[in-house]
């Protein structure tokens, strides 16, 4: 079994983890890990990057071969290979009060190459991506 930190499509309720982690019933709890969130241009999922704003998330725990299929779908093919579109880094996991509960593998946008680079589009500012999209579209709605 592997635990992750995952902090957009893979939350509870999103298409991926519709996909990859609902039947594993993998959800262990809510959580933070420090950075600093993006939208992607023509994406419909965030990027991570390093920074000191606590991002919402979740920690989920799957059997290693679904957690081997999630590091495919989200481009990871290897520590420090530059052709990731995310690199996996164990990072400190925070609580709500921000006490550090956990050290777990969390997938950061590769801005070392410059095409994903390219690709960052504004930030979001509520340091949560369900809720941004839930904003989105309450927007959307009362237009």
């Amino acid at each position: 079994m592997k635990k992750m930190f995952v902090y957009g499509t893979l939350r509870v309720g999103m298409y991926n983890y519709e996909k990859y982690y609902k039947k594993h019933q993998s959800f262990r709890r809510n959580a933070y890990v420090k950075g600093l969130l993006y939208t992607i241009r023509g994406k419909d999922y965030p990027a991570l990057t390093e920074g000191e704003r606590m991002i919402s998330g979740e920690i989920h725990e799957v059997p290693d071969e679904v957690q081997d299929a999630v590091d495919l779908m989200e481009g990871f093919f290897g520590e420090g290979n530059i052709e990731n579109e995310y690199d996996k880094t164990v990072s400190a996991i925070y609580d709500a009060d921000g006490t550090i509960i956990d050290r777990l593998p969390v997938y950061f946008y590769n801005v070392r190459n410059p095409r994903n680079r390219e690709l960052l589009g504004d930030v979001i500012a509520c340091n949560d991506y369900v809720a941004y999209l839930q904003n989105m579209a309450d927007g959307f709605l009362s237009r």
